[in-house]
């Protein structure tokens, strides 16, 4: 139970911030970044993520920060948004592999398990696929299926124009449906087509 001195504490410091302080915002940064990354690299698993949750969740906060009453520590409700952030998160990543295995079963034969350390139930058909586009359009696909990333990120992401990360990943859907169609022996095949693109 946290007391009634901290409470009113927290909350002087978030009016503060509220009315354009920007020590008191700085502090409150301060005093909880520490913790409040180490709790969302637990909820992820993933450091990467983890740091872009707090971007995020700090971000929400400074817009929100009038909805903090006081009745918890201020540590307390960024955890609490940055849980909010966490659980948005975790359904985007769990749709988008979901969408990516059922492509993979529909269009791969029978698997073996040599890609599990990459994409876990996926098996070696897509990974070979995968690692047969060329660098661009692997990238292009993966920030924009895995990570929903808008064209003008992975655009900013591959130092391209944003018309030329549409071509890139537009071609990596067109390389990899027709692969895993075909059924070409991907698994031996090396970076054939995809590596001029």
């Amino acid at each position: 139970m946290i007391d009634e001195q901290s409470r009113n504490e927290d909350l002087e410091l978030a009016r503060a911030a509220i009315d354009g302080d920007e020590k008191a915002w700085r502090r409150i940064y301060d005093e909880t970044n520490h913790q409040l990354y180490n709790f969302l690299c637990y909820q992820t698993g993933d450091r990467d993520a983890a740091r872009d949750l707090m971007q995020e969740t700090y971000v929400t906060a400074l817009r929100r920060l009038d909805t903090y009453r006081g009745q918890g520590t201020l540590l307390g409700w960024l955890r609490a948004v940055g849980l909010r952030k966490t659980l948005d998160w975790r359904r985007r990543v769990s749709l988008n592999i979901r969408k990516l295995a059922t492509y993979a079963r529909e269009y791969t034969p029978l698997a073996s398990s040599g890609a599990e350390e990459t994409f876990p139930g996926l098996g070696d058909g897509l990974q070979a696929a995968l690692d047969r586009l060329s660098p661009r359009q692997r990238a292009a696909l993966l920030l924009r299926e895995l990570e929903d990333q808008p064209f003008s990120e992975i655009a900013a992401a591959l130092g391209c124009g944003e018309p030329t990360a549409r071509v890139h990943y537009h071609r990596a859907c067109r390389n990899m449906r027709k692969w895993l169609e075909n059924g070409d022996d991907l698994v031996f095949s090396g970076n054939a087509e995809g590596a001029a693109s």
